[in-house]
């Protein structure tokens, strides 16, 4: 573990933190950065700093950080640009080794605040110090419920590193994340990235072992080839989604105001990205279904596809997607098929995608996808069909008719508890990808779905549409390409974890 990297432990499991401009103003950035402190359970010591305040939020407080008495790990800084080199001078005084600073108006609006943030930076190396920011909402460490940060969502424990150059971005893919369920290891506002950057978050995640799942939001990098270097390391370890904006003339030119980075060609950009096995993602959502997926699901050893539907259509769908995506339908064997009509119905269609066509009373998915899966015809299943039964009896319809629905509703309701069970068995038994759509998987945290939440709960993705679940198995097998072709492939019983991957 290089210097830079073990310096910051201290940022995401600090013992005791200065928060620098802590406010009892909840309208002021450094009162909603006390409250979250105070709210979100931190169990270390936490130091107001404000010269005007006794206490803040009921903590005692103090004038100035050189007052505090006690050892301390971290500050968090919240006063006007023109404060934070003197602050971060009476920091290198008191011995703290790393900072948090949030203030913007610094390189991200020219050159008079370029030379303030470099007249910081220049203060804080030479007293060792290594600095999150400027132009920066904060981090979150969940696991150690620390929120310095200014959002009021404080994201659940998780496995999935958040680093992004956007402050609002962050908090929108840590609660996209929450909606199906998934939690955050760490949450990093990286903002200007006038010390720590991008090469030193790589190598903080690729050592961090509560983070299995990278998730980058880019505007530009000011070391391109550090940048790809690290990312390559990590991402031989770890599984790297990135979004990265500026790709066109008019978003690098956003970027530049945003947080004062230059956009490069994005041809380029893209090209390197796929030598050094970055998976990219559009948009917002496409990065966060992506970096769910990677979490629990085992890698494909090939790009050959079975979709197994209860719906004609939605496999019409799925079979456009995987075909745009280079990913292949191969016919089913004979083997298979003579396996298939032993629990289909006569009127069943020997194909791929296999529809069930709604036989009542003949064989479901919990008898069709191990004879799939057995197969070798495939590389890994798509099944489009769980939770149908939510659409039609929900608890936000006229209460009188979910009632007289559910009636008659409930013994499929179970069933399709029970089906949970079994899909979460097999998403690990063959260590081949077995990936789920269900039109409802946004909803079923907020509305409660049994059968869905049984399946969030143990980290396996829900896809809500058939572009989502065709652009992950793209995904995976481009990850299992790389890692192959890098030598990187580990051979190992463990196929249910998608770290492990399996060589052929």
């Amino acid at each position: 573990m290089n210097e830079r990297v073990e310096k910051m432990e201290k940022i995401f499991s600090p013992r005791s933190v200065a928060l620098i401009g802590a406010s009892n103003n909840v309208a002021k950035w450094g009162g909603i950065v006390a409250i979250n402190l105070i709210l979100g359970g931190f169990k270390g010591k936490l130091y107001p700093v404000n010269p005007k305040e006794a206490s803040v939020h009921g903590v005692p407080a103090f004038a100035s950080v050189k007052d505090i008495q006690d050892e301390i790990d971290l500050a968090v800084i919240i006063v006007p640009a023109a404060g934070v080199p003197d602050i971060i001078s009476d920091c290198v005084d008191k011995g703290i080794g790393a900072a948090v600073v949030i203030t913007s108006g610094f390189g991200e609006l020219g050159e008079e605040g370029k030379g303030l943030q470099n007249e910081m930076l220049r203060r804080a190396r030479a007293g060792g110090m290594v600095l999150v920011g400027p132009n920066g909402q904060g981090i979150a460490a969940p696991e150690s419920k620390f929120y310095p940060w200014f959002p009021t969502f404080r994201p659940d424990p998780g496995v999935i590193g958040i680093a992004s150059q956007s402050g609002g971005i962050s908090t929108e893919l840590s609660e996209q994340l929450a909606e199906f369920g998934f939690g955050c290891s760490k949450v990093i506002s990286t903002g200007n990235c006038a010390d720590l950057s991008w090469p030193d978050y790589l190598a903080y995640f690729r050592q961090d072992p509560s983070t299995k799942v990278v998730l980058l939001y880019m505007e530009g990098a000011q070391d391109g080839r550090a940048f790809f270097r690290e990312a390559k390391k990590t991402a031989l370890e770890k599984p790297v989604i990135l979004i990265k904006s500026g790709r066109t003339q008019e978003g690098g030119r956003a970027a530049s105001s945003h947080t004062g980075s230059m956009a490069g060609s994005d041809a380029v950009f893209d090209g390197v990205c796929k030598q050094a096995g970055l998976i990219r993602a559009k948009t917002l959502e496409e990065a966060v279904v992506l970096a769910a997926a990677f979490v629990t699901t085992p890698l494909p050893r090939g790009r050959r596809v079975c979709v197994l539907t209860g719906g004609g259509g939605q496999g019409v769908l799925t079979a456009d997607a995987l075909a745009a995506r280079g990913l292949t339908l191969p016919p089913l064997s004979e083997a298979t098929v003579k396996k298939l009509r032993e629990q289909l119905p006569a009127w069943w269609h020997p194909n791929n995608p296999v529809d069930m066509v709604a036989g009542l009373g003949y064989g479901g998915p919990t008898e069709i996808i191990p004879i799939l899966m057995e197969s070798d015809d495939f590389d890994g299943i798509i099944f489009n069909g769980i939770g149908w039964i939510y659409s039609m009896v929900d608890p936000v319809n006229n209460p009188q008719e979910t009632n007289m629905v559910r009636k008659g509703a409930q013994r499929v309701i179970d069933k399709e508890v029970e089906l949970s069970h079994v899909l979460a068995e097999y998403s690990g038994k063959w260590g081949l990808p077995l990936l789920i759509c269900s039109k409802v998987a946004r909803l079923a945290i907020r509305r409660e779905y049994e059968a869905i939440l049984n399946l969030l709960q143990k980290d396996i993705m829900l896809y809500p549409t058939a572009h989502d679940v065709v652009n992950v198995f793209s995904a995976l097998a481009d990850r299992y390409e790389f890692l192959k072709r890098e030598g990187a492939l580990r051979a190992n019983g463990e196929h249910s974890r998608p770290l492990v991957e399996t060589a052929e």
